[in-house]
């Protein structure tokens, strides 16, 4: 349960690629616009005249070859020289933070890639003139995986993760306000609301018309509604086709293409190359419902049951202090152990709540009746600087999970940490996890939470998973009981994925219903409490969007994020539902469904994600329905994807996956779960946890005295 920091994943039995990831450049809509970021003091830009060779160089990159050449001339223009001198290391493997922000295309020189293996540096390839590398860090703070140095005196021009996404994001934030302009201005379309109106904008597709070229014919009949971005077009009538119009920029025709079907009423035909943006009935109907439904509905205040967007998400600064007394097992030099007192700050408020209650006597450490006591039993999970343990409360009796954060560890990213604070403190919904207070000490941030000690869905799905032999035709025309039979990979059974991803989609749909975009789902952040059910946790990543609005921060986990996370596009909700489609097939198969070929390379996934002809492959044991319902997770196309369509969650619910599957108990809770923990399996995990935590003990880092006061002032409002 890790909120920032990183956590592994799996692929069944394969290796995992699971590295928690984060742009520099922060996301959501409504926020200011970002200044375009400075570049190093005395850089030296790149000269016009090496322009176009860069942008050949580039073309190779999955992220620059997808934007228009107007954006690349753009950011070729702000890259900058760097010489290097022999000998010298460009990059180091491992590094991460600011020395992991930077592409590199080599002007002159000669560069030797270095990898560590079994102890030793060994040189793996050589980058000369117009080869690019690192790539990655275009998108998020990964780890180098190969050092870098120059053999000869050398030269690179230099691309900065966060000036790449700055124009990348300003490009998309442009076109997403022209086509709102242009929809605003439609009368047909008035009736819809600005979230409406924004969820068409992924629905439009760019056409282009040569000079001459007719749009649509007179009598015909259409389902497509135009408005023209670029060019011109002439309006004909009438048995003649006498000109009856002129059409230019943000003009629009075709609109009653989107009521009925009906002959068209005149001809329309580019008079210079014409760009127009193109809108079909069938898919405006699967997005919103339809047009003429929505003309004629009434508008009524719509009441929310929590609008966490108007909780305040800081400002507990204004709010009373409490103490908090943690009690944990300390075990001494000599091997005695004796039980040591953490003090910590809280919350009045959420103090007086968990004890509210409780009958047992107050603990003599304690002042009074208003501090919280807390002693800290087994680890139940942790990484580098966090940890998760099992405490019980004293006044109570009633057990908790706290998550202990190192402030020093999180103290870059701030937003996430306040942003887990309140969304996790104000969600309620039994397929959720909740926190019940926060607090801090001197080093450390805690939350408290529901106890879910019956690990996660990787667990599960580790337990299940078997290797199976499958007869598999080779071609259409082979007998099935001929055929060669082949050992593969087996996740879990389809009726126990069902219940987790029916659970999953309800946390979903409670989310998206107060505006919360999850942006992190994996089977990790499912967790499992000692009865079988699941609640989804680990809200690091979670982000309130306002209504209509975009995120555009590049987030999750290499492997489970969607195709317009990757491509910097902007995005919403759409995540969530690829997200549930690359869970459901990891369930089924034990394995992530753009594996294949198995590469180590997160790049080469993300290229496979975005890859419209990259073709998921499915085993033979999943169900047609299955896989039908993951193909529809996992559209390319944030605009057709199920869970993005009118009926938004209730479409999932109603796939043929589903069918029969009893909703009002499962959303009750009144089920049996269909896979109780072992005792077995929870004891031995938590021995592993602990086995590692001993392992780790006193490594913890040491910070310097302007670390603790810069970690005091950024999370003096915790």
């Amino acid at each position: 349960m890790g909120a920032v920091c990183g956590k592994g994943s799996g692929e069944g039995n394969e290796a995992a690629i699971s590295t928690r990831v984060e742009g520099i450049t922060g996301g959501g809509g409504g926020g200011g616009k970002k200044a375009l970021p400075k570049l190093p003091t005395n850089a030296i830009k790149s000269v016009p005249e090496d322009h176009q060779f860069i942008e050949e160089s580039l073309a190779r990159i999955l992220l620059f070859s997808k934007l228009d050449s107007g954006l690349q001339r753009k950011i070729v223009a702000e890259m900058y020289e760097r010489n290097v001198q022999a000998g010298e290391i460009l990059i180091n493997e491992g590094d991460t933070g600011l020395a992991a922000t930077e592409l590199y295309i080599v002007k002159s020189g000669i560069f030797e890639v270095l990898q560590r293996r079994q102890g030793q540096n060994v040189r793996v390839n050589l980058k000369q003139r117009g080869d690019c590398f690192g790539e990655i860090s275009l998108m998020y703070d990964c780890a180098r995986n190969a050092t870098v140095a120059a053999t000869v005196e050398s030269v690179v021009w230099v691309m900065d993760r966060a000036v790449f996404r700055y124009f990348v994001r300003e490009q998309q934030e442009n076109q997403v306000s022209q086509v709102e302009l242009f929809l605003n201005s439609v009368p047909i379309l008035g009736s819809l609301s600005r979230d409406e109106r924004m969820r068409l904008v992924d629905a439009i597709e760019e056409v282009v018309y040569q000079q001459g070229q007719k749009v649509i014919t007179e009598g015909d009949n259409g389902d497509l509604f135009y408005i023209i971005k670029e060019g011109e077009a002439l309006v004909f009538q009438g048995q003649g086709q006498r000109k009856v119009n002129h059409l230019f920029k943000a003009d629009f025709f075709g609109e009653r293409a989107l009521l009925n079907d009906e002959p068209r009423i005149a001809t329309v035909e580019a008079s210079t190359k014409l760009v127009c943006l193109t809108l079909k009935r069938d898919t405006f109907t699967e997005i919103l419902g339809p047009l003429e439904q929505l003309m004629k509905r009434e508008k009524s205040p719509q009441v929310v049951a929590q609008k966490l967007a108007k909780l305040q998400p800081r400002g507990s600064n204004q709010r009373p202090a409490a103490e908090v007394l943690i009690k944990r097992k300390k075990k001494g030099k000599n091997g005695v152990e004796s039980w040591e007192v953490v003090r910590a700050k809280g919350h009045l408020d959420e103090v007086q709540e968990l004890r509210k209650g409780g009958s047992m006597a107050v603990d003599p450490e304690a002042k009074d009746a208003n501090t919280l006591v807390l002693t800290e039993g087994t680890v139940l999970g942790g990484g580098a600087f966090s940890r998760v343990s099992i405490v019980n409360e004293d006044s109570t009796g009633r057990v908790y999970a706290l998550k202990r954060m190192r402030k020093s560890a999180v103290v870059q990213c701030p937003e996430h940490v306040y942003c887990e604070q309140a969304i996790t403190k104000n969600v309620a919904h039994p397929f959720c996890i909740r926190q019940y207070a926060s607090f801090q000490d001197k080093y450390h941030l805690y939350f408290l939470f529901d106890l879910m000690s019956g690990g996660d869905l990787m667990d599960v799905l580790v337990a299940e998973a078997k290797v199976i032999n499958r007869r598999v035709p080779e071609s259409s025309w082979q007998v099935a009981c001929l055929a060669p039979n082949v050992k593969m990979l087996q996740g879990m059974s389809e009726e126990l994925a069902k219940f987790y991803i029916a659970s999953v989609l309800l946390a979903l749909e409670y989310l998206h219903n107060n505006n919360i975009v999850y942006r992190d789902l994996k089977p990790e952040n499912v967790f499992i409490d000692v009865n079988g059910h699941v609640k989804l946790g680990d809200f690091g990543f979670a982000k309130i969007l306002d209504s209509g609005n975009r995120t555009y921060t590049f987030c999750g986990t290499p492997g489970y994020v969607a195709p317009e996370n990757v491509l910097a596009h902007g995005y919403n909700f759409s995540v969530d539902w690829w997200g549930l489609g690359v869970v459901m097939y990891v369930l089924l198969t034990g394995r992530q469904p753009f594996s294949t070929p198995k590469t180590d390379d997160p790049m080469v996934v993300m290229r496979r994600i975005v890859d419209e002809n990259y073709v998921v492959k499915y085993p033979p044991y999943i169900s047609p329905a299955a896989k039908d319902l993951i193909s529809r997770l996992l559209e390319r196309k944030p605009a057709r994807r199920i869970g993005m369509l009118s009926g938004r969650a209730t479409d999932v619910k109603k796939h043929k996956w589903f069918e029969g599957f009893n909703w009002a108990e499962m959303e009750a809770r009144r089920n049996i779960a269909p896979r109780k923990p072992r005792e077995s399996d929870i004891n031995k995990r938590i021995k592993e946890l602990m086995e590692t935590e001993r392992r780790t003990a006193g490594k913890t880092p040491k910070e310097t005295p302007e670390e603790l006061a810069e970690c005091e002032a950024v999370f003096s409002d915790f």
